[in-house]
């Protein structure tokens, strides 16, 4: 077999953001048949040309249910795929029960449920003996007062399935438990984001000191055969929302290396032994920590940014994984080059009314990915979950001149009328 004339069925598609990672699968020369929910915007990607099918299938964050829907509708098209993948968070669940189901290649389901759920994700680390922070399932105030009596402080409250830090909030006391319960609630709904049909349960656990990093791997066969480090800015807490990352990082290297052995050791103790794995962890006072699991590609353009500075195509090799294919890799010794991720949020509260840096033509080394659309109404950082307004990747020969060149570019900030 080989890429080339492979079907490979894509188990939901994400937001519109991945049509890059369609672009290249399609480049690569495989048939791709996406599965999503009826009326998803990815219908439209049989003719844009990245897609050989498009099946329409209910989807309800239950993995058993929505794999069983999903190997309904491909037997009923009468198609037998040759690999299975997904780059979407919300599916990595389901698509591993597909995977196993058609006898196809892929990590086992029960490590990605173990991944994907951040109390099952901590409670394996504390069984295999790994370093992880205290953590408890909370489902009420009650418990989460219970819970952060075990846990102290400060500590964090997040859901157990989420993404892109939503939900996630640092407290300092138990004076703040009610408010911040109450803000993390009325964020973890299906109605804020469909990610939490998988369950609205919410933990809290121990505060890591540090500097956080995200480590892509590329695992084969249980080996680790490739990494890159993205070095993440520091957050406006209490918030977790992500301001920034750069890579390469400048971090202290040994320190960054025993991270991205503890997140090798980790996703082989959890059973997750081939593909594309995205780790968050952290260096801090008390050693390296893993913060979170993701048994897919990193989201954004972190595949763009690791390509850029490393020479690796994660797309693709995600691709070759899923077919069971040996991985073509011919990493750079050294960095290519440097690129900072940055996220750019309302500085207020009100009504957007512009952001000057869209209004021109963009260099070559920069790359903009609006959110929102002028006039709309935003919320400023005294919200705690500011309205992200945009992403703005910059590349540079090293990180001194992206950084300049990064200063230059987002020099005036967003503009936003009081309302």
């Amino acid at each position: 077999m080989s890429v080339a004339g492979a079907t490979v069925l894509v188990v939901g598609a994400g937001y519109e953001g991945k049509r890059r990672a369609y672009a290249k699968v399609a480049k690569q020369g495989a048939r791709a048949v996406v599965v999503e929910e009826p009326g998803h915007w990815s219908g439209s990607l049989v003719a844009e040309g990245l897609a050989a099918d498009w099946l329409a299938v209910p989807v309800c964050g239950d993995p058993d249910q929505d794999a069983h829907a999903v190997l309904a509708a491909v037997d009923g098209a009468g198609i037998r795929p040759d690999g299975v993948l997904t780059f979407w968070e919300d599916s990595i669940c389901a698509a591993a029960r597909v995977a196993q189901a058609l006898g196809l290649p892929g990590n086992p389901p029960d490590a990605v449920d173990s991944a994907r759920s951040k109390v099952r994700m901590r409670e394996l680390s504390a069984r295999l003996g790994l370093p992880t922070p205290r953590a408890v399932r909370v489902q009420s105030l009650d418990e989460l007062f219970a819970g952060a009596a075990q846990v102290g402080f400060p500590a964090v409250v997040k859901p157990e399935f989420g993404a892109s830090a939503m939900g996630c909030v640092k407290v300092a006391s138990l004076e703040e438990l009610p408010g911040v319960y109450s803000l993390v609630r009325s964020v973890v709904t299906p109605e804020t984001d469909g990610i939490f049909r998988a369950g609205n349960d919410l933990l809290v656990e121990e505060y890591l000191d540090g500097v956080e990093f995200d480590v892509d791997l590329l695992m084969q066969d249980g080996r680790c055969v490739f990494s890159s480090v993205s070095q993440n800015w520091p957050t406006a807490e209490p918030s977790f929302q992500e301001l920034g990352l750069h890579c390469p990082p400048d971090h202290d290297r040994r320190a960054v290396q025993r991270l991205v052995d503890l997140c090798v050791e980790t996703a082989d103790r959890f059973g997750l032994r081939r593909g594309v794995l995205h780790i968050e962890g952290k260096c801090t006072s008390r050693g390296p920590r893993v913060i979170e699991v993701n048994a897919r590609l990193g989201g954004g353009r972190i595949h763009e940014i690791v390509e850029a500075v490393w020479a690796v195509d994660l797309v693709a090799a995600q691709l070759r994984s899923c077919l069971d294919l040996p991985l073509e890799l011919k990493p750079s010794r050294r960095p290519r080059c440097a690129v900072l991720d940055v996220m750019v949020y309302a500085p207020r509260t009100g009504r957007l009314a512009s952001i000057p840096f869209v209004d021109r033509e963009l260099p070559d080394h920069v790359t903009v990915d609006l959110e929102v659309e002028l006039g709309q109404e935003v919320a400023g950082p005294e919200a705690i979950f500011a309205t992200h307004l945009a992403e703005v990747t910059v590349t540079g020969k090293d990180l001194r001149r992206a950084r300049a060149a990064t200063e230059r570019f987002l020099a005036e900030p967003p503009e936003v009328d009081s309302t």
